[in-house]
């Protein structure tokens, strides 16, 4: 599963990148964006910042993998 993410004044974008998940059962729907779960997201980018995304600078997107808890 990747998300993408950006500051709200800023112009560059972070790819976040987690590892796959359970393949869901035969005709089980794909994971829709609002069952992903804030806090994995919010740790994600934290991982992100701390590998050197800087959201407020100019720049190509940053692609981060992170793990299944986000850091």
């Amino acid at each position: 599963m990747a998300v993408g993410v950006r500051h709200r004044e800023g112009q560059r974008h972070a790819v976040l990148e987690f590892p796959p998940g359970p393949r869901p059962r035969f005709g089980a729907p794909q994971l829709k964006p609002a069952q992903v779960q804030t806090k994995l997201v919010a740790n994600g980018i934290a991982a992100a910042v701390l590998a050197g995304w800087e959201p407020l600078s100019r720049g190509k997107t940053v692609t981060v993998v992170v793990d299944a808890a986000g850091s």
